[in-house]
């Protein structure tokens, strides 16, 4: 399994949610032996004076075959290494995604609010709870930390 940084896709409107997200934040993902991507987490360093002091993880995905592997602790240690210098890692979370909030748990975070109704998914409304791992810096580096393989 490996870890590449900065993934890039193809994407024919470059002004997409996640093809801007994808050129101007840390994206990580997880690739298997097969070069297949089995996971993907995005993390967003803010560039405003009053916040670049806070990252936002917006994003985690770990196919199902592969949760309980480690690779969902691998792209969650690349996404906080990208954030070594905020001060504030936030993120939110279904209420009814236990495993996701044991593993933002292990790494530290904490709950400090819960949406309600945050999500609207197949005619049913989910909280959401938000977490925040907090740090000691300044404001967020981007730069490369992983690009090759991690096992």
């Amino acid at each position: 399994m490996r870890l590449a940084h900065r993934m890039k896709i193809g994407v024919r409107n470059r002004q997409s949610f996640f093809a801007e997200r994808i050129d101007t934040d840390n994206v990580f993902g997880g690739f298997d032996s097969e070069n297949k991507l089995q996971g993907i987490i995005g993390i967003s360093c803010s560039t405003t004076p009053k916040l670049r002091h806070v990252a936002t993880i917006w994003g985690m995905y770990v196919r199902a075959e592969m949760r309980g592997t480690g690779l969902a602790k691998l792209l969650m240690k690349a996404a906080l290494e990208a954030a070594n210098s905020v001060s504030t890692v936030k993120l939110s979370v279904a209420t009814t995604n236990y495993p996701a909030q044991a593993l933002y748990r292990s790494f530290g975070f904490r709950e400090w609010a819960i949406d309600v109704a945050a999500l609207y998914v197949d005619g049913v409304f989910y909280d959401e709870l938000l977490m925040r791992l907090d740090l000691k810096a300044d404001e967020c580096s981007k730069k490369p930390l992983f690009d090759g393989n991690l096992l």
